[in-house]
């Protein structure tokens, strides 16, 4: 009886650390749940502002995205321009080649 008292002792006394254990193990799984949902607060608050921050800069990107494709639209028809005079300055010189050639022709005969 008395071995069965003393390990019975020491069983309760094995045991009170390790209830203490578990009550702050709760302690600390509630802190984390707490800290979980302020982070996930935050995260949410963030998202919000960077929802209307984007919604902001789309507002003040857009006049420039359609002022860009006219500007663009403008170097391609300059560029259309271009290639038109480039294409007349060749016809151009061909015409004055030929009126080259037959000068020189009519003046050997």
């Amino acid at each position: 009886m008395e071995k069965l008292r003393a390990s019975i002792q020491t069983l309760c006394r094995s045991a009170l650390p390790l209830g203490k254990v578990m009550d702050y193990l709760q302690e600390d799984v509630d802190a984390m749940q707490r800290e979980l949902q302020l982070w996930r607060g935050e995260r949410q608050q963030h998202a919000e502002a960077l929802r209307a921050e984007q919604s902001i800069t789309d507002g003040a990107v857009e006049p420039l995205r359609a002022e860009l494709a006219e500007l663009e639209q403008l170097i391609r028809d300059q560029q259309d321009k271009i290639c038109a005079v480039k294409a007349n300055i060749l016809r151009n010189e061909e015409k004055m080649q030929r009126m080259v050639h037959s000068v020189a022709l009519s003046s050997r005969r």
